[in-house]
């Protein structure tokens, strides 16, 4: 990529493959679903770089890993992935790294590990201190991070609000937001204090949504399996197309981005 270049990415998030790719996941095929959905993405687009946002894998299966490997490396285009609550770190690691930076033209990706053992993400100490270190010594002009878990609220009527170890137990938050990134906002007051981080995506809410808080962008993202409803508090499966989100990230920082769903 020279300077003069954008960096078109295509994000993949909660594919929740199954060993069988024949199997229903919810009413879903998940691997169907994937296979279209990468399909579509390389015909409406140049692409640069996936970049698969964790649950891939609902089964944790050796298979499901398997076959999603092969099926990227014939795209013939530089990916990555992150885990979310339902992978094993174990296997992914076994077929491909799990890269903290990435670096291309005036753009660095750092990619999160935010599994914790939980549903909820966390991020630990380790990887707090890998994370300052890349804000304060970065490797490209401009910077993104992708995530796995929100690092935001997401539900109706706390949208853009940090998590609060309060609302853990709470009965009055349910649905998605009942397993945040469980930080107590601690990413996102980081992330603030660096104006070379232009923008923030992450997986694990099933909806597409586009929150700004501080001036940076949380961008979320449709699931290439099942979608939640965005609108009440509570897991809801939605009547939604499965999706990706597409960014064009452009030398002089501005990004562009947009979320296709699946056309058939």
């Amino acid at each position: 990529m020279s300077v003069r270049d954008s960096l078109s990415v295509v994000q993949l998030t909660d594919l929740h493959l199954l060993a069988d790719p024949e199997q229903d996941f919810k009413g879903q095929k998940p691997w169907h679903n994937l296979v279209a959905v990468l399909e579509q993405s390389l015909k409406a687009h140049p692409v640069d770089l996936f970049l698969l946002t964790g649950d891939l894998s609902q089964d944790e299966s050796v298979e499901s890993y398997q076959q999603l490997y092969q099926l990227m490396q014939e795209t013939g285009v530089p990916w990555h992935w992150i885990p979310g609550n339902h992978d094993s770190v174990d296997l992914m690691q076994a077929l491909h790294p799990i890269d903290f930076s990435v670096v291309s033209g005036e753009w660095q990706w750092l990619l999160l590990n935010s599994q914790s053992g939980q549903p909820h993400g966390e991020l630990d100490e380790s990887q707090r201190q890998q994370l300052l270190q890349a804000l304060e010594q970065p490797q490209a002009l401009y910077q993104a991070i992708a995530i796995h878990h929100q690092p935001l609220l997401v539900g109706p009527g706390r949208q853009g609000e940090n998590h609060n170890p309060l609302m853990d137990n709470s009965e009055a938050i349910a649905g998605i937001d009942s397993i945040p990134l469980r930080d107590q906002g601690w990413l996102w007051q980081t992330l603030t204090g660096f104006p070379a981080v232009k923008t923030v995506i992450c997986g694990h809410v099933h909806q597409e949504q586009h929150l700004v808080k501080d001036q940076l962008s949380l961008l979320t993202t449709p699931a290439t399996s099942i979608q939640f409803a965005s609108d009440i508090n509570e897991f809801q499966i939605a009547d939604l197309a499965p999706g990706y989100r597409w960014l064009n990230l452009m030398p002089d920082g501005h990004v562009e981005s947009r979320v296709y769903r699946l056309e058939n």
